[in-house]
């Protein structure tokens, strides 16, 4: 880098010698020399005045105001960082005098936080309340704060959560807990509230027009569930240099656990767990709960079911599981409920939504789930969401749709690999089997159990249930899947992204796959197969958050099944099922996996259902919003709300195929889907492409433009808009 500054100094590039020098101070400031990365960027300033009139188009000034505060902050000289933050405030509003810029909210969020990290509360409040506004500012003026921070509305998150803290500081904590709803899967609830036929509201950033529920609505909330609320939230040390993002908390150091806890009657009750002083980061410490159970995974990837449950539970010198407890639980012990069969629904955060709650540990070795009876929820208002989902769902469905042990698909284990069958599951087939015997139907198994068999009933059916493997995705989310049995049409796996677009009848689906409960983590919860199916309109999903083993989990399901026969509510039919495999299979890894999400009450109908899901005479199934084709072994993909048509969403991704290879599956895809390619407004050059095909009879086009991103990797942009018809 000092080669490139000496080298942009030789030629007189101004640019090219400001970002060197930039870059040279950020390298010296990630190695730990912040007296050397000071000066750098000090002499930038200098350089950037003395080069005013011929960079005066540039941002220079704002951006290494930023950089030079960002280590002011680090050295927590907050008084010199909000001094700084107050010029480049000043610089902004001149360069952008309608202040409606996402780059002034982010000076006004920073400011914020080094305000109230500097102890002046009143005033924190008062400018990261301007920041919110300021956000929302630009995001009527046009401005997309997905595009200009890079997480969607992540950024906003953050300020939330920042904002928590400083209620907290002022005990103002029923307010706080107000604004931790708030900032709980707002996307979620907005496809939820579109599915029940509420106005979303969706703009760009964070979504709008769905109201977070206040103090009196959250108590209704949990009369209306009968149940003890537990909200969780996760804050961390401020790093300016390193932007929160929910796929990299785990590099972050959580400093406090804010913990509500709702009861039935209504009582609100606040405690606060200081994080500074554990040995074990909470990060680190829910991956060690989970691997001292035998949890493991990451990426994408086939996530195949356990041959051989283990026997016996280990013994260890440090019990993870325990510790996890005293950090989560007994802060709160003495609030939850004495009767194990009443509820108690968790709202975790970030990596939180990994946690064993079932398996989590008391000093006596008593499991959580022994004294309590789970669930868990992305967020408060989703609780009550899902509640009137079920209530919408009619009485007409009555039927089952069973799938066990597919034929299985093959999957490259990654890039450059050639695909491998996925092994097959005999377990999962004598599961479905017993299950379909209990309610009178006939399970698809093998070759029947297509995706197109699998679509074609899952409209009319009352209960779902998929025993198959499961495709986890935890970085994107989007791309999780369940392995069904491929054709010549398709590759057999049913994908997160094709599920959500779904119009679903079905109050209950359970995946007995593996790993079905994760996916990627961001600022709206978890993405992946549970949230697809329930903004899909299912009011209740269980999934597991690990590769189960294959005999104690036909014991579980089957024993779930029998105890919803018997009357019990979904709640309560997973719990007494998880006792009683836990007397044959003691080890948590064979009957802690699984987790209700949604509502929690099961319908007469439901405990009734019998018979197979009635068929749907189309040939595709009805859904929300136009799936939109992608190719294999993509990275880097993106799903964002359409920012012209309501309901549709807009993607992108790289990939390694050719502009020749691209133009040729989306010829061949869209072709196949009935649409015609306006070829007037083909473009194909060697490093970029633009393809447009029309759908006449629902007045839209679909257009897909590509471009170089680097050597070998081109960056695709596949959106739906409106068609003009003359």
């Amino acid at each position: 880098m000092q080669q490139a500054l000496a080298l942009a100094q030789q030629i007189g590039d101004l640019d090219a010698e400001w970002w060197a020098r930039t870059d040279l101070a950020e390298i010296y400031k990630d190695s730990g020399n912040l007296a050397r990365s000071l000066e750098l960027h000090q002499q930038n300033l200098v350089f950037f005045q003395q080069n005013q009139q011929r960079l005066e188009n540039r941002d220079y000034l704002y951006q290494g105001l930023v950089y030079i505060t960002s280590i002011y902050t680090l050295q927590k000289n907050y008084s010199q960082a909000i001094e700084l933050l107050k010029q480049a405030l000043a610089a902004e509003e001149k360069r952008e005098p309608l202040g409606s810029s996402v780059t002034k909210a982010l000076i006004l969020q920073q400011l914020g936080i080094n305000i109230f990290l500097n102890g002046n509360i009143a005033e924190a409040e008062s400018t990261l309340l301007a920041a919110a506004t300021a956000y929302d500012n630009a995001r009527q003026a046009g401005q997309s704060v997905a595009e200009a921070v890079g997480n969607q509305y992540e950024a906003e998150i953050e300020l939330r959560r920042w904002l928590q803290q400083v209620l907290i500081a002022q005990n103002r904590t029923n307010e706080a807990l107000e604004l931790a709803e708030q900032n709980r899967a707002r996307e979620f609830v907005a496809l939820l509230a579109n599915r029940l036929g509420m106005s979303s509201g969706f703009k760009q950033g964070f979504p709008q027009g769905i109201n977070a529920p206040n103090l009196e609505q959250i108590k209704q909330i949990a009369k209306a569930e009968n149940a003890s609320l537990v909200q969780y939230t996760v804050t961390y040390d401020n790093n300016p240099s390193f932007r929160l993002t929910y796929d990299n908390d785990e590099a972050s150091r959580a400093t406090n656990l804010f913990i509500w806890v709702i009861k039935p009657t209504g009582e609100i009750t606040f405690r606060r767990k200081n994080l500074a002083g554990e040995q074990i980061p909470l990060p680190d410490l829910v991956s060690q709960a989970r691997e001292s159970i035998g949890a493991r995974g990451r990426g994408l990837g086939v996530v195949a079911r356990i041959e051989q449950p283990p026997s016996k539970v280990p013994t260890r010198k440090i019990n993870y599981l325990n510790q996890l407890y005293q950090l989560l639980i007994q802060p709160i012990a003495d609030l939850l409920p004495t009767d194990p069969n009443a509820r108690v629904i968790f709202i975790p955060q970030d990596f939180l939504f990994l946690a064993p709650f079932p398996a989590l540990q008391d000093t006596n070795g008593k499991y959580l789930i022994e004294k309590h009876t789970l669930l868990l929820s992305p967020s408060i208002q989703v609780l009550d969401l899902t509640h009137q989902q079920q209530q919408q769902i009619q009485d007409s469905v009555q039927g089952l749709l069973v799938v066990g042990n597919p034929t299985m698909p093959s999957l490259s284990p990654q890039q450059g690999i050639p695909p491998q069958q996925l092994p097959s599951l005999p377990g999962s087939e004598q599961e479905a089997k017993a299950i379909a015997k209990m309610f009178n139907t006939q399970p698809l198994i093998g070759s029947q159990a297509t995706k197109a068999a699998v679509l074609q009933q899952i409209e009319g059916a009352r209960l779902v249930h998929l025993a198959t493997h499961g495709i986890l995705d935890d970085v994107f989310g989007v791309l999780s899947s369940v392995a069904l049995a491929p054709t010549s049409q398709d590759n057999g796996f049913l994908k997160a992204r094709e599920i959500i677009s779904l119009k679903l009848n079905a109050e209950l689906v359970v995946l007995s796959a593996c790993n079905t409960g994760r996916g990627k983590i961001n600022g709206d919860g978890i993405l992946g197969l549970a949230r697809s199916f329930m903004a899909a309109g299912v009011p209740s999903v269980i999934v597991s958050q690990w590769s189960v083993p294959d005999a104690p989990t036909v014991s579980l399901m089957t024993a779930f099944y029998e105890n919803i026969k018997r009357g019990a509510d979904k709640a309560q039919a997973l719990r007494q099922a998880m006792l009683q495999t836990m007397k044959s299979f003691p080890h948590p890894i064979n009957w802690a996996a699984f987790n209700l999400m949604g509502e929690a009450n099961s319908s007469q109908i439901l405990k009734a259902a019998t018979g197979n899901a009635a068929a749907s005479n189309q040939v595709s199934p009805t859904t929300y919003y136009t799936v939109l084709p992608v190719p294999d072994n993509v990275t880097n993909y993106f799903e964002l709300p359409s920012r012209i048509l309501e309901g549709e969403v807009d993607i992108s991704f790289k990939s390694t195929l050719s502009v020749a290879e691209l133009v040729s599956f989306y010829r061949k895809a869209f072709q196949d889907r009935g649409l015609t390619e306006n070829t007037a407004l083909t473009h194909i050059d060697s490093d970029r492409f633009q393809l447009v095909f029309v759908d006449p009879p629902n007045r839209k086009k679909v257009v897909i433009q590509s471009n170089a991103w680097e050597s070998n990797i081109n960056s695709v942009f596949v959106r739906v808009e409106p068609m003009r018809l003359p």
